[in-house]
């Protein structure tokens, strides 16, 4: 099964929970989503990592790809012109 990283705002400081525990201490959600990161590509294939945004939903921030853990942008529909790709 593949490890989830939660990044969550937890006793006033943003956290990262694995497993239903928590750890870490970062000052901002961006530094903790970094270590999150971080933590993501030495569990391998298949490792997401979620944040919480200001209502409290998850969205997944990053993930592994076919193994390799290469960091990328996000697929666009849109090249840098502006034109809708096909």
């Amino acid at each position: 099964m593949a490890t989830e990283f939660y990044v969550v705002r937890h006793h006033g400081a943003w956290r990262i929970r694995v497993n239903g525990k928590h750890h870490g201490e970062y000052d901002s959600r961006l530094l903790a989503i970094n270590g999150a990161v971080t933590e993501a590509q030495v569990a391998g294939p298949g490792a997401k990592v979620f944040s919480t945004g200001i209502v409290s939903q998850f969205s997944q921030e990053w993930r592994s790809k076919d193994g390799s853990n290469a960091l990328g942008p996000r697929p666009s529909q849109h090249d840098v012109t502006g034109n809708v790709n096909e």
